[in-house]
């Protein structure tokens, strides 16, 4: 029973502090997808560097064993966070990989790092009572313990609450962790001193041969074939991990959501192999795998539900090939901690592949497909080597010829591709410019809507600024930021007798295309604040709004609301009199930017009568009791205004105003186009920077 439940409270632990730690750093990077797989590129280092001082550790007898474990147990402890982490930015907001691996070695490094080498440890500490034992059910229950972490996390802990809680409740548990871990290193150093069968195991010269009799020999094949499995499983969280978040705001269930399907398949295939039924699963997988290459083209046509179980059970399915495999080739008791270690090794190649690698080696998401179809060749090898001289694969249909099952999964591979380069094609065939950073993909394509040729910028899948290509229509405003919207009311309608005589100060928290600089009138002042830089230059080269825009622009690189709180705490209030949020991170506004506090810091930069214009146009969340509550948090005034789409725009678009501004409300130019709100009023859904649900807003 303790080793089931120090095993248990690691994988917890453990599970419990990934999203946690992710969405407090969340903020800093202006919402960014990419922040949880870097996240997860820490998490597989430290799991790897666990399990291999776990590996080193069996070179030592059992009693040294404890008690280097021990040491760093309380070193570990002696550094746990008991209030919430703050985010680095030491390297610059340009360097967010960097400062992102900085904050996650500070806040929880060492504790990590000790929780990560507990698994394979325990796991070959039950081994000491019965050498003929190889735990691998252990490990899955294990798995069952991050599995619930990862569960309670969106559904109890995040709700429940805040970060400040989260952080004591999260080191209270390490402590009572490491209690466990020491008690069960007692009990069984008193058990080896009691028994006589424990005490032969200090020989290790002959343990290590009469095991070398009867183990099955690792080759350099089954390394490889270990090394590639756990590599391509990870490859196939991470890219689905971002395929997922990159159109909907990051947020905890959709980073738990994949991890908890990866580990379901860890404790399905190392509870009991047979579970794993390679003719099933191989013909679940190739259903799949077709449709994870169609996705790109026909998965808008879905909406957010069936999207996220269509990339779920691809996922599954994918997971459950590889990790079938690995428990089909799994060695005995004396290569335990080294299957460990060569999984964890795959873990981090796969991360690093997806993570790092991919964003400077393709301008698209080009690793989703190549990793679906890199797992139908690693099955096909798999097959290979574990069919050798067996006359063919047995399934409930009778027996196939090896030679037959192989073939068919080589023309599968091939077949795959084409369908992938061909789609693949179409897509980009409008493309006139693409650039893919660590805020995700952006291009810029050309197209027609009634024959009027324009050109947008798109952020993942989601427009961001349209511009008619004829130059006479150039400057006129589209898409969500077109004539009479919520925007264009406000930018128009703002104290027009006292515009003639002052221009007004206009900050925008988003550039996009630049659209809303066709607004500006001469001597106005556009301050436009622009987190992706790669936005900037698009927005520069490819259209012509900032250019030909008469109003002063000037363009702010960095995330918006944590430069506003830079300039009131250096030259105080900007003293807008509209202040626009539009910051997109594909198709969700970022969390941190629609808290109480962030909209007392608008408030602090808007003049006494100023306008807040937000914008929430969105397919997956319902952002309009959020941004009510958040409006009578700070005692100011809301109004919806929603723009039906038309034949030549095709976008509907949704503007909250925020004012006291009454005069503004009650000119007929505003009231006439002042809508209804959409929905039923929400008013518990409040977020903080220490508490934000998106749950509890998703449509």
């Amino acid at each position: 029973m303790l080793f089931l439940l120090t095993v248990f409270l690691s994988a917890f632990l453990l599970f419990q502090v990934q999203p946690f730690i992710a969405k407090v750093i969340l903020p800093a990077y202006g919402g960014s997808a990419t922040v949880w797989t870097t996240c997860m590129l820490f998490f597989q280092l430290l799991l790897l560097a666990g399990y291999s001082y776990a590996h080193v550790l069996q070179r030592l007898s059992f009693t040294r064993q404890w008690q280097t474990h021990g040491a760093v147990l309380i070193l570990a402890a002696l550094s746990l966070p008991f209030t919430t982490p703050a985010a680095s930015l030491e390297f610059g907001i340009n360097e967010p990989i960097t400062n992102i691996l900085l904050t996650l070695a500070v806040a929880i490094g060492l504790p990590y790092f000790a929780l990560s080498a507990t698994g394979p440890l325990v796991q070959r500490w039950l081994t000491f009572s019965d050498e003929t034992k190889v735990p691998y059910r252990l490990y899955s229950l294990s798995n069952v313990g991050s599995l619930l972490a990862l569960l309670s996390y969106p559904f109890v802990f995040e709700p429940v609450f805040d970060l400040p809680q989260q952080t004591l409740v999260w080191s209270s548990g390490y402590i009572a962790f490491a209690i466990a871990m020491m008690a069960l290193a007692l009990k069984l150093e008193k058990s080896r001193v009691s028994n006589a069968k424990q005490a032969q195991l200090d020989n290790h010269k002959d343990t290590s041969e009469r095991q070398k009799n009867t183990s099955r020999a690792v080759t350099k094949g089954t390394l490889a074939l270990w090394l590639g499995l756990s590599a391509l499983g990870v490859m196939l969280l991470v890219s689905t991990t971002n395929a997922m978040t990159q159109n909907v705001a990051p947020m905890p269930f959709l980073w738990v959501l994949p991890l908890a399907l990866y580990l379901l398949t860890f404790i399905i295939a190392f509870h009991s192999p047979r579970l794993y039924v390679r003719w099933y699963w191989l013909a679940f997988y190739l259903i799949c795998a077709l449709m994870a290459i169609m996705l790109p083209v026909v998965g808008s046509q879905f909406d957010f539900i069936s999207q996220v179980l269509m990339f779920s059970f691809i996922l599954f399915a994918g997971c459950m090939i590889c990790h079938g495999e690995l428990i089909k080739q799994a060695p005995t008791a004396e290569h335990l901690t080294l299957f460990y270690l060569i999984i964890a090794l795959g873990g981090v190649l796969g991360n690093a592949l997806v993570s790092l690698a991919a964003p400077q080696a393709f301008d698209q998401f080009y690793e989703y497909p190549i990793t679906v179809i890199a797992i139908v060749f690693a099955l096909m090898v798999s097959l290979a080597n574990a069919t050798q001289g067996v006359a063919g694969i047995s399934t409930a249909f009778g027996t196939i010829p090896r030679t037959l099952v192989l073939s068919f999964l080589g023309l599968t591979v091939v077949a795959l591709s084409g369908v992938q380069l061909s789609l693949d094609k179409q897509l980009t065939q409008h493309q006139i410019a693409s650039e893919r950073n660590f805020y995700g993909l952006l291009s810029v394509v050309e197209t027609s809507v009634n024959g009027q040729a324009e050109r947008r910028l798109i952020d993942g899948t989601t427009s961001h600024g349209t511009q008619a290509i004829e130059p006479a229509l150039a400057q006129q405003p589209k898409s969500y930021y077109r004539e009479n919207t919520g925007v264009a009311l406000a930018l128009e309608n703002y104290m027009p007798l006292k515009r003639a005589i002052t221009p007004i100060k206009v900050g925008l928290v988003g550039l996009g295309a630049g659209t809303l600089a066709a607004y500006g009138k001469r001597s106005e002042q556009y301050h436009f604040y622009e987190l992706n830089p790669a936005v900037i230059d698009y927005a520069q080269q490819y259209f012509s709004y900032l250019a030909n825009s008469q109003a002063d622009i000037s363009l702010h690189q960095g995330d918006g609301r944590l430069l506003l709180q830079h300039a009131l705490q250096t030259s105080g209030s900007e003293n807008f009199d509209v202040l626009v949020l539009d910051a997109f991170s594909g198709d969700a506004i970022p969390a941190h930017l629609l808290t109480i506090e962030a909209m007392q810091l608008y408030q602090a930069h808007l003049k006494k009568n100023g306008v807040l214009a937000v914008h929430i146009s969105n397919s997956h969340l319902d952002l309009t009791s959020l941004t009510r509550n958040l409006a009578n948090s700070i005692g100011m005034q809301t109004h919806y205004f929603y723009t039906a789409p038309t034949a030549s725009e095709p976008n509907a678009a949704q503007w909250v105003l925020i004012s006291n501004n009454t005069e503004l409300f009650k000119r007929y130019q505003v009231k006439k186009y002042i809508s209804q709100w959409p929905s039923e009023h929400q008013a518990d859904v409040l977020w903080r920077d220490d508490y934000s649900n998106l749950l509890s807003v998703l449509k």
